[in-house]
């Protein structure tokens, strides 16, 4: 009974000895089993750095500050003025056939100043007063019925001043449904336009 006892921890080494060499990676591979339930989701990782600040959603739109223009009233082929009214010009060298023939070319008058702004798109009609606008390659001309030159009223506020904006075709289409761009306020919240 001693000498059994004795040998039992060498007989249990070599038997497992004998288990770990049978196994062998020579056989081929069983079939695949079921594949069990997902586990748990895992803790998410930390936030990474912010990246740059995108432009704004309007691209390619060209548009101006509000500009003073300076009118003289229509002449005939001689210099003499004809008493048709009144025009000024804006020199808009960005203003291309490729927009004249695929754009929108939208004009707006300030009847007021900065401080108490009062705009309106071109063209405009009131009982007393008309104005109206052409665009040609590089530039736009201002019909008006009367002289709306940009000045000073008093208090050195300047009044009567023009906005141009551009919007180039050619691009995909993207919906503006939302805007009206006879209404100032809308185009401007629309472009994100300042004052």
């Amino acid at each position: 009974m001693k000498l059994s006892s004795r040998h039992l921890p060498l007989m249990f080494l070599f038997a497992v000895i004998l288990a770990f060499a049978a196994c062998s990676k020579d056989g081929d591979q069983g079939p695949a089993g079921n594949p069990g339930p997902a586990g748990p989701a895992g803790p998410g990782g930390p936030a990474g750095p912010a990246g740059p600040k995108g432009d704004t959603g309007v691209a390619n739109v060209i548009y101006s500050e509000w500009l003073n223009v300076a009118f003289d009233s229509i002449r005939d082929e001689n210099g003499v003025p004809t008493g048709d009214g009144f025009i000024g010009s804006i020199e808009i060298p960005k203003l291309t056939k490729e927009i004249l023939t695929k754009g929108v070319i939208n004009v707006y008058f300030n009847l007021d100043s900065a401080d108490a702004p009062y705009i309106v798109p071109l063209p405009y009609v009131d009982p007393y007063l008309f104005v109206s606008f052409r665009a040609a390659e590089g530039g736009i001309i201002i019909l008006a019925s009367h002289d709306l030159s940009s000045g000073n009223y008093p208090g050195e506020k300047v009044i009567q001043q023009f906005r141009y904006v551009l919007v180039p075709g050619g691009v995909a289409a993207r919906s503006a449904s939302g805007v009206d761009w006879k209404n100032y306020k809308s185009v401007q919240q629309y472009l994100g336009l300042k004052n």
